[in-house]
């Protein structure tokens, strides 16, 4: 079975970017003859059998969209299958092809983005739903449940639950780290959904109450941010990082004390996952996915209650016992989330399919 996976939307930060790296790399190592795998990365087509460091892929939305309509559906022909890693059909491929929905927070709130981008979005959705895919894969049960919701057509039996990886505690090399003032770490694109508003109340309540601990905050601005960031700069204690490299953010997450994440919406949840892959408590908010990923190795909050937010944040900071706790206990979490097994599992549906 030969398998094409256009692999561009790799360069792109985020969850999608994240799962595209992480499932390229994992089914590159683990698929074996006579199967074959091919990886489109490169904006001229270049393929490749794994995911480079430096992976460059069309440059913007318009670059890419063409990319895929041209070069993507080109290469198409020559593959038993396809495995499209988020919801944009090759319009002009007749070749069956899995589908991967990350999420479809553009369909509960649509305004939480762009006019344009939401619709976009939801146009492509139902583009590739009309082509018939031989088969839906998300990131979550929460995923699935939300796109059977708006979607119901589907069908449950279509839909398949493969959770995504987290690199292990053992293969990350701890950086050395400077230490300065004590402080949590949140990690997210700045945006409403991301929810930095009420932490932001919970932290000067918290500070008020006598917490000495700063806030560094790492993401790029996305869609409305700016009242966020201006809120953000003016309070004393937050420092806003936006975009750091990777070697930078494996610092920060190593002097953190802990991680908190009081997302309203979440896919899957890679960044509370990364926290505890590196030994780090971590706070996070309840419902969507983040309630089958983090588990009971986080706790867990209602995105919506400051005090709550506020009192763990103090209690955390002060109470190393309960930061041990759940530093065991997260690290015990993300055994259940590997690279290897998503590939595994993948590879049964690809053969599956194939049958």
């Amino acid at each position: 079975m030969r398998i094409l996976i256009p692999a561009h939307l790799g360069v792109l930060r985020g969850g999608v970017g994240t799962l595209v790296r992480g499932v390229v790399e994992a089914l590159s190592q683990a698929i074996r003859q006579p199967d074959e795998l091919v990886v489109l990365t490169g904006p001229r087509g270049r393929l490749a059998t794994r995911v480079m460091r430096g992976l460059r892929g069309p440059a913007g939305g318009v670059g890419r969209l063409v990319y895929e309509q041209s070069v993507a559906a080109r290469m198409a022909r020559d593959c038993d299958l396809v495995h499209l890693m988020d919801a944009r059909p090759l319009l002009a491929s007749r070749a069956p092809f899995v589908l991967t929905v990350h999420d479809v927070t553009y369909l509960d709130h649509p305004e939480w983005f762009p006019p344009t981008s939401a619709r976009y979005k939801r146009m492509m959705l139902s583009r590739a739903l009309a082509k018939r895919p031989t088969a839906i894969v998300c990131d979550s049960e929460y995923s699935k449940r939300r796109l059977l919701e708006h979607r119901p057509e589907v069908g449950e039996g279509e839909v398949r639950v493969i959770y995504p990886g987290i690199t292990p505690a053992a293969a990350i090399v701890p950086p050395s780290v400077e230490r300065a003032r004590p402080y949590f770490l949140t990690v997210a694109v700045i945006e409403p959904r991301k929810n930095h508003l009420m932490l932001l109340e919970a932290f000067r309540h918290a500070r008020q109450q006598g917490l000495e601990l700063d806030w560094k905050v790492v993401g790029e601005p996305g869609h409305l941010s700016e009242p966020i960031l201006e809120a953000l700069h003016r309070e004393p204690g937050v420092e806003v990082l936006g975009r750091v490299s990777p070697e930078a953010l494996e610092a920060l997450f190593a002097g953190a004390l802990f991680t908190a994440t009081p997302s309203l919406a979440e896919g899957f949840g890679f960044p509370p996952l990364e926290a505890m892959a590196r030994g780090v408590a971590t706070i996070c908010s309840l419902g969507t996915a983040l309630d089958e990923t983090v588990g009971d190795a986080a706790i867990r909050l209602d995105p919506f209650d400051v005090d709550g937010w506020c009192e763990a944040i103090l209690d955390l900071a002060a109470n190393e016992a309960e930061r041990e706790r759940l530093r065991a206990a997260g690290l015990a979490r993300v055994e259940r989330f590997r690279w290897e097994r998503t590939a595994s599992e993948l590879i049964d549906l690809y053969h599956e399919l194939g049958a």
